[in-house]
């Protein structure tokens, strides 16, 4: 037997658990009725309206215990619940397509918006909880970079300097990614469909990038945000079905480009904190957007800082330097909030336009 051949064989396994997983993982087999002829994804909305008062009735000493359970419903409500939201590409496409409906076929419109609108209005009634406490995404990433965290502190800290850590983890994941392109390559071919594929090189060039100079391109990268929510834009205004990290998890099909991709995601965890969030997340702009006009935000009282520096270590995005917030950034997992020893961050409500 040839050397290959044991690996090509529980490479092959690898393939048909994943495609059974992706493709019997629903627990709901069809969209649930909401109003007379139409699908409507009245449990979707209600567990995500749900999920985002959790964070508004947290205890404050229990407020991170509490989140931690509300990211793992989340990512429950998400695999095992929706339909439309194919991940945070879908999302933009699907709310794209619903407001095209609307005047045309109302309940066709409000099928497309229901989750994305649903985030939305939560985003602007709450600040972007969405990220901190819900996105299957985020905390998928969150889980695995606790594996690393120290020693990413540690960089942090010491201003991100070139680091072997980050430099080996792009090496790794770039090998990981190589070989598994080189595997689905004998039985696939890539095109638009696989669009998440894309997403992935880019991820690794940035890691590549962040390994040497994360200090000085880290700013600069973020914009690719904007990037990356024009082209999801553009190409639901085309016609082109794109994909997305996760999407497999979020629809009943066998999707091995997007199983790649999260993987790809997850690893890349490991050396930059919530890397696809800080960089190539299109949903972050609009969560970020519709925060600025939240009635629920984050204020700090420079005259009561310390400078203890607590506040910046335990922000996973740096969106936090010794208080002062970030608000096109923060997550709003309250963090900050909770590690500060003399509260000089603390939660305000109040309904006010943003300058």
């Amino acid at each position: 037997m040839p050397p290959a051949a044991p690996v090509a064989g529980i490479l092959s396994k690898i393939d048909e658990l994943v495609a059974y997983l992706s493709s019997n993982v629903k627990i709901v087999e069809k969209a649930l009725v909401g109003l007379e002829g139409g699908y409507v994804e009245l449990l979707t909305i209600v567990a995500l309206g749900l999920l985002a008062i959790i964070p508004v009735l947290a205890p404050s000493e229990h407020r991170q215990k509490i989140r931690l359970l509300n990211q793992l419903l989340g990512i429950a409500v998400f695999v095992f619940v929706v339909f439309t939201c194919l991940g945070v590409f879908g999302m933009v496409r699907n709310f794209l397509r619903g407001l095209s409906e609307i005047g045309r076929e109302n309940i066709v419109a409000l099928y497309y918006c229901s989750v994305p609108a649903t985030i939305l209005v939560t985003s602007l009634l709450f600040g972007p909880t969405f990220c901190g406490w819900m996105c299957p995404t985020g905390a998928l990433q969150e889980f695995i970079g606790k594996i690393t965290a120290k020693r990413r502190l540690a960089d942090k800290t010491d201003g991100y300097p070139f680091s072997r850590f980050r430099l080996c983890v792009a090496l790794f994941t770039a090998a990981a990614f190589l070989a598994w392109m080189l595997h689905l390559s004998l039985t696939r071919l890539f095109f638009i469909d696989d669009a998440s594929i894309y997403w992935s090189e880019i991820l690794i060039l940035i890691l590549f990038v962040l390994a040497w100079k994360m200090k000085d391109w880290d700013g600069k990268l973020r914009r690719l945000r904007y990037l990356s929510f024009a082209v999801v834009v553009a190409a639901a205004f085309l016609g082109l079905r794109v994909t997305s990290p996760v999407h497999f998890g979020f629809s009943k099909v066998d999707d091995p480009a997007s199983f790649l991709a999260t993987v790809i995601v997850v690893l890349a965890a490991l050396g930059v904190s919530r890397v696809w969030c800080r960089y190539l997340c299109p949903w972050r702009c609009v969560i970020s957007w519709a925060s600025r006009y939240s009635a629920r935000k984050l204020v700090f009282s420079q005259d009561v800082c310390i400078k203890c520096g607590k506040c910046t270590a335990q922000c996973d995005v740096d969106a936090v330097t010794n208080g002062v917030i970030d608000p096109a950034e923060c997550h709003m997992c309250m963090k900050c909030v909770d590690v500060c020893p003399v509260k000089a961050i603390q939660i305000r409500d109040e309904w006010k336009a943003a300058p």
